[in-house]
């Protein structure tokens, strides 16, 4: 998270030595109204010559505005890579460098195997503020890493204490995805919403979907930008003032196909300063009722508003942008009331959301959450706080479940039969992006951190046993085999793939190239590995040695051979000794000594891990929540069911006892389906919060971990 970036405390006159050392600085004459730009999604690549010679303009044009500084709202590179860094660098020219102030996009973070420590030594901080001619700026990031969509989590404390401290000062925010209503980009946007409403932020600059995009809601106008990658824009953005007070006018400068051709100039948008968009719109405050198919939604009305309406919130879109279905909403009284469609939702927590527009089109935006109660008696879900996000992969071993968090903590809860869960010991290291693994004999939890360790820790008591520090992060779950008695511990870090004994020696270590954030497997003989080069590899277990390589797409570009690639997989040995590598695009059994393609299926595999059943029945599923039973000796599909809208991380987990499998969606849908026909039945929507953690089931427990921090089980 920004924390990471927050926790450096620097501010504007202590920027040090990365760019926009010279933002905030007092001007010559500081009276004068500002004038800065904005540029979004440059997406440096060294591959790409015609994008970076239209960036060359685009940069050369701002530097000859010259501006007070230059905010830059992310997806600075491609992919986050030293060379797209250095690359985008080398574009600047000289006298704008120090003026120009970045947050990361996606793209720096979704494929930074070093956890933002390379982002944070080309830009420094990643979440900050600074003043600049009465105004307050604030620099957010809600970038998760190795993940597409945002989070603020903890940063929201940050953000409110830094607001309260500009006091009156009116404040613009910039950061990369643009927020509120029918942007789903950011899981917990709302209540980022409800922590700066106190305050005067008037405006926010973001990027991402590469348009230009401008909403005036909640007392402030939100302009996302056109991407500056593959044509000549940027915004200009210039203070006015008169008698209504101060504003930013926003201009769009598209630049002409030539040097020698004229600019254009389109008014974009304006942002009132000295006053909040909308502002009679007043509260909403909405209340919420389940009542059997239908919910009944009321909420306050102000004289300013002309119409309002509502919608459930459609937890199903995840990372993207989406109309909805709204419900317009009537007059009683001094409220808004209206009736929405509750039948097709899951029982369990779910969230609506309420809009009122004035007369100019400003409207003010909230949330309220609701629970659909279940018509069943059994005990309803428990939840145990854990803290942090549980993004790693939970692990068990007998009733116990390890869960790790990007907190730092090590949680192991026992799962009791009839009883309630109780953590049986925590511990504390570093952040944690992926998940730990017990070993063979279920007595050692191996436990990987982005403070670049592997630690080995008591499964009884969750003592230390043994760090092992791999000299980069470990942003990859730990694969455990057992070698003639003896554990081998299979973990990439960065673009090293290492082994290690039980005593956490190294046994090995061999080059996974790019970088690697899957899960090894073995066959008894080779280690194979997903690569950040599109490829999928096989190592000997024994010596590391490098046996060969397939390359998994035929993209011609090192960047897309790497989104394009098995870079995140969970690989997977079948059971007729293929090895089973999985990318965005298909599934590819492979030849264990020579890597040569036995079958392909078609399909987005890469994020779902899959799960062998038996002899002659293998359970993968798609990104896009398409579960499928396959012969793993051909490929062919026996049954393909729809089961949730997304997974991300999170794959299918077989209940011997009722024959079905289980799982949950992206967005905390848990759903059973028959592994003889694929059925499929809604079991509860169990959080609101975004899931990315393989979840298990302990005895008659389904067990799940929540980019809340919370962690919980539901009966099956």
């Amino acid at each position: 998270m920004g924390a990471i970036g927050i926790g450096l405390g620097l501010t504007g006159a202590e920027w040090g030595p990365w760019p926009g050392a010279a933002v905030g600085a007092a001007r010559a004459d500081d009276t004068a109204p500002l004038r800065f730009a904005v540029f979004t999604d440059t997406h440096a690549n060294l591959e790409e010559t015609a994008m970076l010679a239209n960036l060359t303009r685009v940069f050369a044009a701002v530097e000859a505005e010259n501006p007070d500084f230059v905010l830059h709202c992310g997806d600075i590179t491609d992919a986050g890579r030293e060379s797209d860094f250095e690359t985008y660098r080398s574009l600047i020219p000289a006298p704008l460098w120090d003026r120009i102030r970045h947050v990361p996009g996606n793209h720096e973070i979704r494929w930074d195997i070093t956890a933002r420590e390379r982002y944070q030594r080309w830009f420094g901080p990643t979440s900050y503020s600074f003043d600049a001619g009465g105004v307050h700026f604030v620099a957010l990031d809600p970038t998760q890493a190795l993940q597409e969509p945002g989070l603020f989590s903890d940063d929201l404390a940050w953000i409110r204490d830094d607001l309260a401290a500009a006091g009156d000062t009116p404040s613009i925010m910039f950061l990369h995805y643009p927020l509120g209503d029918r942007n789903f980009f950011v899981n917990d946007a709302d209540e980022f919403l409800r922590t700066i409403d106190p305050f005067p932020v008037r405006g926010i600059f973001a990027g991402h979907i590469h348009r230009n995009e401008v909403d005036r809601f909640n007392g402030l106008t939100q302009v996302a930008a056109v991407t500056s990658r593959q044509d000549p824009f940027y915004l200009r953005v210039t203070e006015r003032r008169d008698a209504s007070g101060r504003a930013f006018v926003v201009e769009l400068i598209t630049l002409g196909a030539t040097d020698a051709d004229p600019v254009a100039i389109d008014l974009l948008a304006e942002i009132p300063l000295d006053s909040a968009t909308g502002e009679g719109i007043g509260e909403l405050r909405p209340k919420v009722r389940s009542n059997r198919d239908v919910v009944d939604v009321t909420a306050g009305r102000a004289r300013a508003a002309v119409r309002a309406e509502a919608q459930v919130y459609p937890q199903g879109v995840f990372g993207a942008a989406n109309a909805g279905d709204w419900t317009p909403l009537g007059t009683r009284g001094g409220s808004w009331h209206g009736e929405l469609d509750a039948a097709a939702l899951a029982a369990g927590v779910h969230r609506v959301q309420v809009r009122a527009f004035d007369e100019s089109g400003s409207f003010r935006y909230e949330t309220a959450t609701f629970e659909r109660k279940s018509g069943h008696t059994s005990p309803g879900p428990w939840e145990v706080e854990i803290g942090g996000q549980l993004q790693g992969a939970l692990a068990a071993a007998g009733d116990t479940v390890v869960a790790v968090s990007t907190s730092g903590t090590v949680a192991a809860v026992r799962i009791g039969h009839g009883r309630k869960p109780r953590t049986s010991w925590t511990a504390q290291l570093g952040p944690i992006h992926r998940g730990a693994a017990f070993s063979t004999d279920a007595r050692t939890v191996y436990v990987p951190s982005a403070d670049h360790t592997l630690t080995a820790l008591g499964a009884d008591d969750g003592r230390r046993r043994w760090r092992t520090d791999l000299a980069r992060p470990v942003m990859s779950t730990p694969a455990v085999f057992d070698i003639g008695g003896e554990d081998r511990i299979v973990v990439a870090a960065g673009d090293r793939l290492h082994c290690l004994d039980a005593a956490g020696g190294t046994v090995w270590t061999s080059e996974v190239p790019g970088m690697a954030a899957g899960r090894a497997t073995s066959d008894g003989f080779r280690v194979f590995m997903g690569g950040g080069d599109g490829r999928g590899h096989a190592y000997d277990l024994a010596t590391g040695a490098h046996l060969w390589s397939i390359l998994t797409n035929d993209r011609v570009d090192t960047y897309r051979q790497l989104i394009y690639g098995p870079w995140d997989d969970w690989t997977q040995v079948l059971p007729t000794g293929a090895v089973l590598f999985s990318t965005v695009t298909d599934a590819i059994a492979t030849d264990p000594a020579t890597g040569a393609e036995l079958w392909r299926l078609a399909g987005g595999y890469l994020l779902a891990p899959g799960r062998v059943l038996d002899e002659s029945n293998l359970l993968l599923a798609t990104e896009w929540g398409v579960v499928e039973l396959v012969d793993p000796a051909t490929g062919a599909k026996r049954w393909s069911s729809q089961a949730v809208p997304r997974l991300v991380n999170t794959g299918p987990v077989p209940h011997a006892k009722s024959a079905s499998v289980w799982l949950v969606g992206a967005g905390g849908l848990v759903v059973s389906v028959d592994a003889a026909s694929g059925a499929v039945t809604s079991e509860r929507q169990l959080f609101t919060a975004n899931t990315f953690s393989q979840p298990v089931i302990v005895g008659d427990t389904f067990v799940v971990g929540a980019q809340d921090g919370v962690l919980r089980g539901i009966r099956i």
